[in-house]
């Protein structure tokens, strides 16, 4: 490890960004690109803001309230990774390191939430 404090907020941004980043790469004149380019752009970017709306709550239903979102969009963003590996709608190589990813994600965010119940 090289010392660097882990921030599971950095990572879930990071995401976001690297979902942007490889939407780009799309073919945003067909439908079914466009229409899953579009949608997983808000459920990745949903994850990192309602994660950073938990770390700001003040009170734990409203911290679990919005840990449960972001899990249930990560899901979301999973499910989409696939079906877009799935029709080839984008690079396979970076759709399938980001289903790892939010593999990894939902995993973690679900042990927050099972710890915070």
């Amino acid at each position: 490890m090289d010392g660097k404090k882990y921030d599971l907020e950095d990572r879930l941004i990071k995401f976001a960004v690297d979902m942007v980043k490889v939407s780009r790469k799309a073919d945003w004149t067909d439908y079914a690109s466009r229409y899953y380019q579009q949608q997983i752009i808000r459920s990745s970017g949903s994850v990192a803001l309602n994660f950073g709306e938990f770390l700001g709550a003040s009170s734990q239903k409203d911290k679990l309230n919005k840990l449960n979102i972001a899990h249930k969009e990560i899901k979301e963003c999973r499910n989409n990774l696939l079906i877009q590996i799935g029709a080839e709608l984008n690079d396979e190589t970076e759709l399938e390191k980001l289903s790892q990813e939010s593999l990894e994600l939902i995993k973690i965010l679900r042990a927050i939430i099972k710890s915070k119940s």
